[in-house]
C-alpha cells in the first residue's frame, strides 16, 4: 500500500472538508485536517503545515497537481463558512447557544492530500532522530461534537418529532434543516479528478525503472546497516513500537537509517522527477476537466470569503 501520514500505508483521504454530521447519530468530529493561521483572530486554531517542506530530502519539492489540490487555509476557510451559516441559521430558531468546535484544535500534518514531507517515505533527518516514524505531536483525536438531543438536533437536521408539518415553533425549517440550508448555500469542495491524477501519478510513478532501481538501491543500503525491508513503505513493519505514544530507541535507529539511505541513493530527487513528468502528462490529458473542477472550487471559496466577511 503507498503512504500515509506515519509512512506506514495509505490512509483515508483527506476528503471530509468539515465538522462531520454522521447520518445515523447525528454525531460530529471537529475535521482533523482543517486549521488557519494563527493570527486571523479565530479561537482554536493551530499552526498551519508550510506549504512546502521546509526540512529534510523532501525541502522545497511541490509536485504540479497541488495547485488543483484543496489547501488547507482553503479547507479552514470553507470550515469556518460552514459554521458560521450553521450558527446563524440556527439562531433564527433561538437556539443561540449552538456552538460546536471550532475547526483547526488539531492541527494537520499535511498542506494538502500531496504530504510531500512523507510522500515517499520519511524524509526528515532531524524529525526522525527525535520521533522515528512517529508524527510530530503525536496522534491526536479531534473532538467529537454532536447538537444537543431534541429540538436542537431536529432543527439542525431537518427532522424529529419536535419538528409539526416541518416547522419549529411556527417557522418553517429549511429542507434538511440548518445543516441543508448552509450546504446549499456554500457548495462544497471537491477536487475528484485531481485527486485521482494525484493518487494515479503516485502509483504509476513506483513502475518506473529509475524509480525502481533507486528502490532497490536502497533496499540493499538498509541491508548492508542490518535491516531487510524490500520498500520505504514497508520499512516501519521492522519495528513494534508505532502504536506506542513515543518511538522505541530500535524505530528511531531505524528511522534514522531510512532516510540516511534515501540520502545515499538520492531516491527522493529520482522519485519525484519520475512522478514529476507523470504529472505533467496527466494534466495534459486532463487539462479542461481539471481547471472546470478547479473554477467551481475557486466559486465555493469566494462563497466562503463573503460569509467570513
Amino acid at each position: 500500500m503507498p503512504r500515509s501520514f506515519s509512512g506506514i500505508s495509505r490512509v483515508s483521504r483527506l476528503a471530509v472538508f468539515a465538522v462531520v454530521v454522521l447520518t445515523a447519530t447525528t454525531a460530529c468530529s471537529a475535521q482533523e485536517s482543517a486549521s488557519t493561521t494563527p493570527d486571523d483572530g479565530y479561537p482554536g486554531a493551530a499552526s498551519p503545515p508550510p506549504e512546502r517542506p521546509v526540512n529534510g530530502l523532501a525541502k522545497g519539492l511541490a509536485l504540479p497537481i497541488e495547485g488543483y489540490l484543496i489547501s488547507y487555509p482553503e479547507r479552514i476557510a470553507w470550515q469556518r463558512a460552514q459554521q458560521n451559516l450553521w450558527k446563524g441559521c440556527m439562531e433564527r430558531f433561538g437556539f443561540k447557544e449552538f456552538d460546536p468546535p471550532p475547526p483547526g484544535i488539531v492541527p494537520d500534518p499535511s498542506f494538502n492530500d500531496a504530504n510531500m514531507m512523507r510522500r515517499y517515505g520519511i524524509s526528515d533527518a532531524e524529525e526522525a532522530s527525535q520521533y522515528g516514524y512517529h508524527l510530530p505531536g503525536g496522534n491526536v483525536e479531534p473532538p467529537v461534537w454532536e447538537p444537543a438531543p431534541g429540538a436542537e438536533v431536529a432543527v439542525f437536521a431537518g427532522s424529529g418529532t419536535e419538528l409539526k408539518s416541518g416547522a419549529y415553533q411556527g417557522e418553517k425549517v429549511p429542507e434538511g434543516g440548518c445543516r441543508g440550508e448552509a450546504q446549499r448555500k456554500l457548495g462544497e469542495l471537491r477536487y475528484t479528478l485531481a485527486g485521482k491524477v494525484e493518487f494515479a501519478s503516485l502509483d504509476e510513478s513506483k513502475k518506473d525503472p529509475a524509480v525502481r532501481r533507486a528502490v532497490a538501491a536502497w533496499s540493499s543500503c538498509m541491508k548492508e546497516q542490518g535491516y531487510v525491508t524490500e520498500h520505504p513503505y514497508k520499512a516501519p513493519d521492522l519495528v513494534t513500537s508505532l502504536g506506542s505514544p513515543a518511538p522505541s530507541p530500535e524505530e528511531i535507529s531505524l528511522a534514522t537509517t531510512d532516510i540516511d539511505c534515501k540520502k545515499k541513493t538520492d531516491l527522493i530527487g529520482i522519485w519525484y522527477a519520475a512522478e514529476k513528468r507523470i504529472q505533467i502528462r496527466r494534466i495534459e490529458e486532463n487539462q479542461l476537466a481539471l481547471d472546470e473542477e478547479r473554477k467551481k472550487n475557486e466559486a465555493v471559496l469566494k462563497t466562503a470569503a463573503s460569509v467570513n466577511g
